[in-house]
């Protein structure tokens, strides 16, 4: 499973689980639908068990679902994703306060931060940004690709299970990876690592190494107006 790393200074996020969502409505449904299909089909042909290869199709619904997630964060900070394809936005919030914001909205990036000359209490200023929009949330094409060949290769020294939890009041499908029993341990092996998904593909839960990201808060609506700048 990809290692999580920092999407700001007080929050620790899983980044590399990035989605890159495009396109929407009718089309997007489809193509959402085709790439599940061919994720499930990959699968099976590396010769993972039935219900691996359906949590990894279910994550492959992820870039194209509607939805938004809170996860908890460091130092009493929440990271909240909206997803609405081709729109996306990522929030820092800090003691009910959002102290920074970043939106993906018709091709265009904009990062939202306190105005420095109106007070902490001022509403976000925002401006187009350069930068790419690193939203967690739904596995990008590449990284559910790279996560499924590398199940594949260590089919022989992991356990793959899938069970079924609740996460942030959503039954989640979860795939948990463990060393096979009689494999010394001594620190530098795998670990038991566990992805949990939505039913709509996005991730709920994600612990891998001992680093664990899991979300507090899931809805499939987003509010009216979440990707206003």
């Amino acid at each position: 499973m990809p290692r999580p790393t920092s999407l700001a200074c007080a929050v620790v996020l899983v980044a590399a689980l990035a989605s890159t969502a495009v396109g929407c409505g009718d089309d997007d449904a489809q193509v959402s639908t085709e790439r599940s299909d061919q994720v499930r089909a990959a699968a099976l042909e590396a010769g993972l068990p039935d219900d691996v290869a359906d949590v990894l199709a279910l994550a492959a619904l992820g870039p194209t679902a509607t939805f938004q997630v809170t996860y908890a964060g460091s130092e009493n900070a929440n990271i909240v994703v909206y997803q609405d394809p081709p729109n996306r936005r990522v929030d820092v919030v800090k003691s009910g306060r959002t102290v920074e914001s970043r939106l993906l909205r018709d091709g265009v990036s904009y990062l939202c931060q306190p105005d420095a000359q109106a007070g902490a209490a001022a509403p976000l200023k925002c401006t187009r940004d350069a930068s790419a929009l690193s939203a967690p949330g739904a596995f990008s094409n590449k990284a559910l690709d790279d996560f499924t060949d590398s199940l594949s290769a260590s089919k022989g020294t992991l356990d793959l299970t899938v069970d079924e939890r609740r996460v942030a009041d959503t039954m989640a499908q979860c795939l948990i990876t463990a060393p096979k029993a009689g494999t010394e341990l001594d620190g530098t092996g795998p670990t038991v690592d566990t992805l949990c998904v939505s039913p709509e593909g996005a991730q709920l839960l994600v612990d891998v190494d001992g680093d664990r990201v899991v979300a507090n808060a899931y809805s499939t609506d987003v509010p009216e107006g979440t990707f206003d700048v």
